[in-house]
C-alpha cells in the first residue's frame, strides 16, 4: 500500500513539473512571436522549398511557427532556420498541436512538415494543419474528429520508401484509421532518392501535380 501511494505521488509530481514546464514555454512562445515580425517569403528556407509564409513569424534568421490546440490556445513554437533545421521550445507541449493554414470548408488535410503544408495550401487552397511530425498525426486527426465530428480529413502522407517501415505511411494510415480519414500519397512521375513528400512532389514536378492528386477527392 505504502509503495502505491509512493508511485502516485511521483506520478503526480511529474504531472506537476510537466504542467510548470508547459507554462514556462507558453510564455516563451508568446514572447517569441511578439519579438519578431511577419515572416518575408525571401527567407531562405522559404526560397529553397518555393512556398509562401503563410503567416509565420521571423525573428532575427529564424522562422518562428505557433503551435495551437483545437481551441486555438498558444502552447509552444518551432523554429526553423535558414538550412531547415528545426528546434521546438523546451519544455512545450506537441502532441495534439499544430499550425494551421486557412479556413475549413469542410475538408482538412493534417500534414507532418510546413513546406509540405505550404504547397498543398497553394495547390489546392484546403484548409491545413501541420502536426510537425508523423508521430503527431494520429493525435492531432483525433482532436479534429473530436472537435468537428462531421469533417472531411485527409491525412497527407510522407512516403518514407527508403526507410525500414515506412514510418511516414504507417503512422498516416493510424491516424486515418483512428480518426475516420483518408490517406493521400504523393505519386511521383518518376522516383529519385529524397523524394518523399507533397513540397517534393510540387518542387521537383510543379504545382500541378499536387492540385491532380488532390481534384479528384
Amino acid at each position: 500500500q505504502a509503495v502505491l501511494f509512493r508511485m502516485e505521488d511521483a506520478k503526480a509530481q511529474r504531472a506537476k513539473q510537466a504542467e510548470r514546464k508547459h507554462a514556462n514555454a507558453q510564455t516563451a512562445a508568446a514572447s517569441a512571436i511578439d519579438s519578431g515580425g511577419p515572416a518575408k517569403p525571401g527567407h531562405p528556407y522559404l526560397q529553397s522549398r518555393e512556398v509562401q509564409p503563410h503567416g509565420l513569424r521571423e525573428a532575427g534568421n529564424l522562422l518562428v511557427m505557433p503551435l495551437y490546440d483545437m481551441d486555438g490556445e498558444l502552447w509552444s513554437v518551432q523554429y526553423i532556420n535558414g538550412a531547415g533545421e528545426k528546434k521546438f521550445l523546451t519544455g512545450g507541449r506537441v502532441a495534439g498541436c499544430f499550425y494551421p493554414m486557412g479556413k475549413s470548408n469542410g475538408t482538412t488535410v493534417i500534414c507532418e512538415g510546413f513546406a509540405t503544408g505550404a504547397s498543398i495550401r497553394e495547390a489546392t487552397d484546403l484548409a491545413v494543419l501541420v502536426a510537425h511530425s508523423a508521430g503527431n498525426l494520429k493525435a492531432v486527426a483525433e482532436a479534429l474528429r473530436a472537435k468537428h465530428p462531421d469533417e472531411r480529413i485527409l491525412i497527407a502522407a510522407d512516403d518514407d520508401w527508403q526507410t525500414d517501415g515506412n514510418p511516414g505511411l504507417t503512422k498516416a494510415g493510424e491516424a486515418a484509421q483512428a480518426a475516420g480519414a483518408t490517406v493521400v500519397v504523393p505519386q511521383f512521375p518518376e522516383r529519385f532518392e529524397g523524394l518523399t513528400d507533397f513540397n517534393d512532389l510540387h518542387r521537383e514536378f510543379g504545382l500541378g501535380h499536387v492540385k491532380a492528386i488532390f481534384a479528384p477527392l
